[in-house]
């Protein structure tokens, strides 16, 4: 009797041991299977957050930036502030003699349809400071905007330039304020610049430029381009001031400067779209030009020069507003070129401006039918 309550003690032991051990065992295997339970749900949850992301920002991507006013004409009234430097400077002494224009407003109207575009302005009827004299400003401007590709053209003439940086001599003969004046001085300019854009769904220069085109999303691009520029400057009178004779020996008859360059620039466009309308846009572009020139003096003698090398910069900035018939803003711009004339002396040109500008888009019920218009 006693064997058999010590062997059913022991099959109880044992069975109970076997519950628990089977017990234990379901346990970890249940706590086992919430862990990977909770592991597979983890690495799906991370797997589906990222493809969703992926495929968010691959819709986005696949958004336009830029949309496309082709069946609508644009004006757009303008006032432009143009401020216009000419330097010459003698190398060896680093004497320098610097005429500027009189800033001035210049109201203008740009009108554009699809890729073509053309402006006409002249300068208004008054002028802000006296003492610097009046500058008389006209000319023209046209433009061609491709998808992948941008031309523009500018002509025109001043007239009346004051000489910035008098000498103490001829500043002691004028009020505080004034300046010697050169009535008798004339500068003319043509510029024609083409442009080629390597991701024009990232960029439109339209858009910054306030057309037939406006910008959605941020976007930029890199871009390469061509230039010829011609300007000429004239007087009546030697450019080098009397007083300035022994800085600048040899030109004290010099009385006309004409440069003539070709050149090759690359830079990087981009525009940032803020809340949906509203937009800032630069460019930056230098470049190197084959520069030629010719100097004339009074009694009609004439020197040339051809193939030298010369920088060129330029750079523009804009802000504005932009909607589907409404547009807006201020674009400033800047250009600058130096070239050594090889008298000695060299010959640069600074032309900057601002440009404010409101336009309105209409909407045409017929294609014009030719040119691709």
């Amino acid at each position: 009797m006693d064997y058999d309550l010590r062997l059913a003690g022991t099959l109880g032991f044992l069975a109970y041991n076997k519950m628990e051990f089977v017990k234990q065992s379901e346990i970890c295997n249940t706590i086992g299977l919430l862990s990977q339970f909770k592991l597979r749900a983890v690495t799906y949850s991370i797997f589906f957050l990222g493809t969703s992301c992926f495929g968010a920002s691959v819709i986005k991507d696949s958004l336009p930036r830029v949309k496309s006013y082709k069946n609508h004409f644009s004006f757009a009234p303008n006032f432009t502030r143009i401020d216009l430097n000419t330097t010459l400077v003698n190398q060896q002494t680093k004497s320098k003699i610097e005429y500027r224009t009189a800033t001035a407003t210049r109201l203008g109207l740009a009108l554009d349809y699809r890729w073509i575009g053309v402006e006409l302005f002249t300068r208004l009827p008054f002028n802000e400071k006296k003492g610097k004299g009046t500058t008389n400003n006209s000319g023209v401007y046209f433009r061609i905007n491709k998808s992948k590709f941008w031309a523009n053209g500018i002509y025109q003439k001043f007239n009346g330039f004051y000489w910035n940086n008098p000498d103490q001599i001829n500043r002691s003969e004028l009020s505080p304020g004034f300046f010697p004046l050169r009535p008798d001085m004339k500068s003319t300019f043509l510029q024609v610049n083409a442009y080629y854009i390597f991701k024009p769904e990232r960029f439109s220069n339209m858009a910054a430029q306030g057309e037939n085109e406006r910008q959605l999303r941020s976007g930029g691009t890199f871009f390469t381009g061509i230039g010829f520029y011609f300007d000429r400057l004239n007087s009546n009178d030697p450019i080098v001031p009397q007083s300035q004779i022994l800085n600048f020996k040899g030109q004290e008859r010099l009385n006309q400067i004409t440069a003539r360059s070709f050149a090759l620039s690359g830079g990087y466009a981009h525009t940032f779209v803020i809340w949906k309308k509203l937009y800032t846009a630069f460019y930056f572009a230098p470049g190197l030009a084959i520069f030629s020139g010719s100097q004339r003096y009074l009694e009609g003698k004439t020197e040339s020069l051809k193939g030298q090398l010369t920088v060129r910069l330029d750079m523009r900035i804009s802000l504005g507003y932009n909607s589907d018939t409404y547009f807006g803003g201020l674009l400033l711009s800047n250009a600058s070129n130096n070239q050594n004339l090889g008298i000695g002396t060299s010959y640069s040109n600074g032309f900057s401006t601002i440009r404010l500008f409101v336009g309105r888009r209409i909407l045409l019920k017929k294609q014009l039918g030719f040119w691709g218009l």
